[in-house]
């Protein structure tokens, strides 16, 4: 059992996750024009706290994740709500594969500072995307490990990322229309922590 097993009851209690889900949204529906017809593919889904947002706007939208307690609560979340146009699977981003050609946009909120390879993910992304899709990846920015309480580093292999280095990482993958900026900081303990939205599409 992984961390996020064992907090998935207790995950949607905390307002300020919520509130971040919802904000990330927002700024990626400035970024891509949500149409009925969509694949998606939200990485590091969790509890759908992000994956919500979408299922009233495209046709489909596969939410994936390494905690199975996590998904379970997601899972239940949906029969509740009759909500259909959703899978869900079991998904280790740092050795299982993905689809090749197979969604429209690939979304992340808070999940790539817990990947060991993230340039790696991003490639294998780029290839699991059709044409003209879309990548939109909202995490950390560099921060002085503070982020996290000692108690629960374990599983975090970046404490957030240089901006400047992530974006080489989208284009080195062959995105293009890149583009990488601060969407909102999150006020945890009196601390300001940043967090960037990072966009590009596959041609």
């Amino acid at each position: 059992m992984n961390r996020f097993d064992k907090l998935a009851e207790e995950w949607d209690l905390e307002p300020r996750r919520v509130l971040m889900a919802k904000n990330t949204f927002n700024e990626i529906q400035k970024k891509v024009s949500l149409l009925e017809e969509m694949e998606v593919h939200d990485i590091g889904t969790g509890t759908g706290l992000l994956l919500l947002n979408f299922v009233d706007k495209v046709r489909h939208i596969t939410g994936t994740d390494n905690s199975k307690e996590m998904l379970d609560i997601l899972a239940n979340k949906l029969k509740q709500s009759n909500i259909k146009n959703t899978s869900l699977k079991l998904f280790d981003a740092d050795i299982d594969n993905l689809p090749i050609n197979s969604y429209d946009l690939t979304v992340s909120n808070m999940t790539f500072h817990h990947i060991q390879k993230p340039a790696d993910l991003i490639k294998r992304i780029y290839s699991s995307l059709r044409s003209g899709g879309k990548i939109c990846i909202a995490d950390l920015e560099t921060e002085n490990g503070t982020f996290h309480s000692k108690q629960n580093l374990k599983g975090v292999y970046h404490f957030g990322f240089d901006k400047n280095e992530f974006l080489s990482w989208l284009e080195e993958a062959n995105f293009i229309n890149t583009t990488i900026e601060t969407i909102f900081k999150i006020d945890k303990e009196g601390r300001k922590f940043p967090v960037f939205l990072a966009y590009g599409e596959k041609t």
